[in-house]
């Protein structure tokens, strides 16, 4: 008899063991009994001057006429801003 309690403690350890360290880390954490996937909190916008698509809330804005632009650095701003002084090749 304690050889069976024995063998059912040991084979329950074992089993716990398995999927705590074998199977845990292939299994996305999101997937866990009782979680939901993490929210989408920002939204990529797209920069006018070089089609990069850039986080909104990393990305330069700029108001012009009641609308806003938005960049993905200083010097696509200032193109924007300054097109006349774009050299063409």
């Amino acid at each position: 008899m304690y050889r069976l309690i024995l063998f059912l403690i040991i084979v329950f350890v074992i089993y716990h063991l398995f999927k705590k360290y074998v199977l845990g880390p292939f299994r996305p954490r999101h997937t866990k009994p009782g979680r939901k996937p993490p929210p989408i909190t920002d939204e990529l916008v797209k920069d006018p001057i070089c089609g990069t698509y850039v986080p909104k809330r990393e990305a330069i804005v700029y108001g012009r006429k009641g609308k806003l632009y938005y960049f993905c650095c200083k010097e696509c701003l200032e193109k924007f801003k300054h097109p006349e002084k774009q050299t063409k090749p």
